[in-house]
């Protein structure tokens, strides 16, 4: 499996204190150049997205169809990464290399789905959540590519929506450490480090998308314990707030 992933990569090249994200509202037209790389980045990632279809990535989905994906997000990962060569923009060349990033730890983790599916492995759980994992920051990495170039509805938000905020994630305090706990109970020598969990907060007030940013195989916190953080956070409601809402959660360990 070292010698897959290494192959790979060379073909894709405490409870929280919440962070608002500061979301400066896109122009509703850009001039010049760079609404033609807007309007390029934005054609290239949503034909990425629309022919990986995440919930195609588990354990369950045959063997010739998994290897079908996998080849597709290798060609994904090249895509990306010429993209992210070829554009001028600054922000939008970072935007799509976060994405090529995201797609390289989504075929990694499908690529060690598929080796152990075929030797048989019996339980196979906990290799669907890290799909999971995978799947969601790649989607994270694809909205916020498409919201560097058209409003997304999400806003800076006021001070008493942030003190509420923190309200709701205190009550969830306990069932965050008891995240930690599970963590520590399965590597006890396992160093979290720093994890940031990123929250899509519809205006409804409810958590339309969490998953991890920054997240890859070299992470040190655990594909369980995001999984874990992704059912703590996916219930919540929020108050709702102006527009929609998207907040990071940093985690230090």
């Amino acid at each position: 499996m070292a010698t897959l992933a290494a192959t790979l990569v060379a073909a894709c090249g405490a409870p929280p204190v919440a962070t608002p994200v500061a979301t400066p509202a896109a122009p509703a037209a850009v001039a010049g150049d760079r609404a033609a790389e807007c309007a390029r980045l934005q054609a290239v990632l949503d034909t990425e997205m629309r022919d990986v279809p995440a919930a195609e990535i588990r354990s369950t989905t045959p063997m010739p169809r998994v290897e079908a994906l996998m080849h597709r997000l290798e060609q994904s990962c090249d895509t990306s990464e010429r993209l992210s060569d070829e554009l001028q923009d600054p922000t939008l060349a970072s935007e799509a290399n976060e994405f090529r990033l995201a797609t390289a730890y989504l075929l990694l983790t499908t690529a060690h789905v598929f080796g152990l599916a075929h030797r048989g492995e019996p339980d196979l759980a906990p290799f669907d959540r890290a799909a999971d994992v995978a799947t969601r920051q790649r989607e994270l990495a694809y909205r916020s590519a498409r919201a560097r170039c058209i409003d997304d509805g999400s806003r800076d938000q006021s001070p008493e929506w942030g003190e509420a905020l923190q309200t709701t994630l205190k009550e969830r305090t306990p069932a965050i450490s008891e995240c930690h706990f599970q963590e520590k109970q399965r590597a006890p020598d396992r160093k979290m480090g720093k994890l940031e969990m990123k929250l899509h907060i519809a205006a409804d007030g409810h958590v339309e998308l969490v998953g991890p940013i920054g997240f890859s195989a070299l992470s040190g916190a655990s594909p369980e314990l995001v999984s874990c953080l992704v059912r703590v956070f996916e219930p919540l409601r929020f108050p709702p707030p102006t527009g929609r809402a998207i907040v990071v959660l940093p985690f230090l360990e």
